[in-house]
């Protein structure tokens, strides 16, 4: 969240509040970069490229959680975004708020006239509270907010290293006076339990870890394997994290061009027990502007070599549902349990978890990617994890990079996955 001092409101007369639009995009990734520098708005910490943010705005819908762009005589003066606070299902109607200003736009109410629009617009978006996640030094957003009706609502203290400083986060919340508890299409969620004290102190745990990864020296190798990957360098740094401290195998579904696979190399290398990871790699060919490739288990394969990670682990050819895979995995798991597992299946989440649920350890880390993004792709996905999550066998932990779903599996001993 970033802001100046108390605004007022904007006087110009050539005021725009619109959805933003692909051509927006190096206007708004210039105020976020500006914004990174101050080591006040946000917790990124290295600038963000226009190419970055694509598949970010495509995460965005109009009518649900939009991206809005303040215009001001035709120059772009400030943005605001919604998304969703946390993937439990009792959350839907709770969003996640930021906002950033243009550094000559500020003390001119941009910030406040987005905030505004935000307010006014939550009902019919289907929003009946908000959070803002604000660092407890940027006192002028924190002034901001409070003068829109936002209530302090909790502290988490050091939670983030801004350079070599430890800084505590403020959590701002916002009720809808007029609320309601569902919107048309959500209702058959809306009896989902709200999560535990347990679950919220995960999530906030784990985005804590992800702050400390950023900061290990781990960071520049997988910088460089990102041009490697469809995921996000979060989701990467995660994948790291998780393969390094995970006590049992790791297994991935759906393994490209390397960057996930050779992130988990990293993270097992660097861990102080053995463990395997097996990569199912479907094999055939990606046509794509920057990631297209002819022959994906053969470009695996050399870029595993390129970054000396071959000897790491094993990689299964074919269809992860196929019995000759799973008996392939099985043969390399033996009597072991699965300590972390990685999805990336084109709708087959339900199907591939219960290939292999019986080999998974409890609280096992999940990551399933293409949980948000164009309907036609994410779409099963995302049905297949509610659904998960809705039964009580997944435990959702957030989104991260452009649309992962990050959670554990709590459905040891449990039937009918």
């Amino acid at each position: 969240m970033e802001d100046r001092r108390s605004e007022t409101a904007v006087t110009e007369k050539a005021v725009t509040i619109r959805d933003a639009v692909e051509a927006d995009l190096p206007a708004i990734v210039d105020i976020y970069n500006a914004a990174i520098a101050t080591r006040l708005a946000t917790a990124q910490l290295e600038p963000v490229a226009v190419e970055e943010r694509r598949n970010w705005l495509k995460e965005h819908s109009p009518d649900r959680y939009p991206l809005w762009v303040l215009e001001i005589d035709g120059q772009i003066a400030g943005w605001l975004s919604l998304k969703s606070f946390l993937p439990r299902c009792a959350y839907r109607a709770t969003a996640e708020v930021s906002v950033y200003v243009d550094q000559r736009f500020r003390r001119r109410g941009v910030a406040r006239g987005l905030l505004e629009q935000a307010l006014s617009r939550a009902p019919s978006l289907g929003i009946s509270a908000m959070v803002g996640l604000i660092f407890a030094h940027n006192q002028p957003s924190l002034r901001l907010f409070e003068q829109l009706g936002f209530d302090r609502w909790g502290l988490l203290p050091r939670i983030a290293r801004l350079d070599e400083t430890e800084r505590d986060l403020v959590v701002m919340g916002w009720h809808c006076a007029g609320r309601t508890a569902s919107r048309p299409g959500l209702d058959s969620h809306s009896a989902a339990p709200v999560a535990n004290d347990r679950q919220l102190s995960n999530c906030f745990e784990l985005m804590h870890t992800l702050v400390q990864c950023r900061q290990e020296p781990v960071q520049e190798q997988l910088g460089k394997i990102r041009k490697l990957s469809m995921l996000h360098l979060d989701v990467l740094f995660l994948i790291y994290h998780f393969a390094k401290t995970c006590s049992g195998h790791i297994l991935e579904v759906g393994a490209f061009l390397g960057g996930g696979t050779i992130a988990a190399a990293l993270g097992v290398r660097e861990s102080a027990t053995r463990k395997a990871l097996i990569a199912i790699v479907p094999g055939g060919s990606l046509k794509h502007p920057q990631l297209g490739t002819l022959d994906i288990y053969r470009d695996l394969q050399r870029n595993l070599r390129k970054h000396r990670v071959s000897d790491v682990g094993t990689l299964s050819k074919g269809r992860s549902f196929d019995p000759p895979t799973i008996s392939s995995v099985r043969q390399v798991l033996g009597p072991d349990e699965i300590g972390r597992l990685i999805i990336d299946a084109d709708g087959g989440v339900r199907r591939d978890i219960r290939c292999y649920a019986e080999k998974l350890s409890e609280s096992c880390p999940i990551l399933i990617d293409d949980y948000y993004g164009p309907a036609a792709k994410a779409g099963p996905t995302r049905k297949d994890v509610d659904d998960l999550v809705e039964a009580g066998f997944l435990e959702p932990l957030g989104f991260y990079g452009w649309g992962t779903w990050v959670g554990r599996w709590r459905g040891k001993g449990k039937a009918g996955v």
